[in-house]
């Protein structure tokens, strides 16, 4: 029984990342979930977070993904992301800017701001910089 499967991580952009994997970790709108080969087929929605992966040669590797859904098939596990990218990837500068920017907007809201995309945005941006503080 294999013990490996497809990973691809895909965005409207580009494919971020493909592969064989042998673990995912992602967390859905429901919570975290683990995926090893021949998982339940599935298809979920995913959140703003930080997603790791276990390569088929061991290596671990971590990337941000702004939301999406995940499709585990019978042959493979497809990560549809709004965004996703490495670590190497974010620029710090920028992360911190739209910080700071959601920050603002909730801490000293105007009636035309959207309450709700301002948190995700946050949410987002700490993700982001929660990952390049915690790779380098």
């Amino acid at each position: 029984m294999a013990t490996q499967y497809r990973l691809k991580v895909v965005t409207p952009e580009r494919t971020v990342w493909r592969g064989e994997v042998e673990f995912l970790i992602a967390r859905s709108s429901e919570g975290e979930i683990g995926i090893l080969a021949h998982h339940v087929q599935i298809v979920t929605p995913l959140v703003s977070h930080i997603m790791s992966f276990t390569e088929a040669s061991g290596t671990v590797r971590r990337l941000h993904v702004a939301g999406g859904f995940l499709e585990v098939g019978p042959e493979q596990v497809v990560v549809l992301a709004d965004a996703a990218e490495f670590p190497e990837e974010i620029d710090r500068a920028r992360a911190e800017a739209a910080r700071d920017r959601a920050r603002s907007r909730l801490e000293n809201p105007s009636p035309d701001i959207d309450r709700e995309r301002a948190e995700r945005a946050l949410i987002r941006a700490e993700n982001r910089l929660r990952l390049i503080q915690t790779t380098h």
